[in-house]
């Protein structure tokens, strides 16, 4: 989550709890039988880890550069693959 939040140049929260889909089912049924009175009460008892773009931040968009390489020629090489089939 560091790298994604240096890569992009923004802060990035994950939830501590990170089973989201089946807590939003539990969220929902706690606020319909009135464990929570709203989406925003059930929200704030929800906790985040936050991560702050930092130093890495340039070595990161390098990296970036070198990912968006690697999916070029992985795109090329299956292209490349495929018509080697057909022919």
């Amino acid at each position: 989550m560091q790298f994604q939040a240096e890569a992009l140049g923004v802060p990035v929260e994950r939830p501590d709890i990170v089973e989201t889909t089946a807590l939003g089912a539990a969220g929902l049924a706690g606020i319909a039988g009135g464990v929570w009175k709203d989406a925003d009460a059930f929200l704030s008892s929800r906790r985040f880890t936050r991560f702050v773009p930092g130093d890495g931040a340039a070595a990161a968009r390098q990296g970036h550069v070198g990912w968006r390489r690697a999916v070029r020629a992985a795109l090329a090489w299956a292209r490349d693959s495929a018509g080697a089939e057909h022919a």
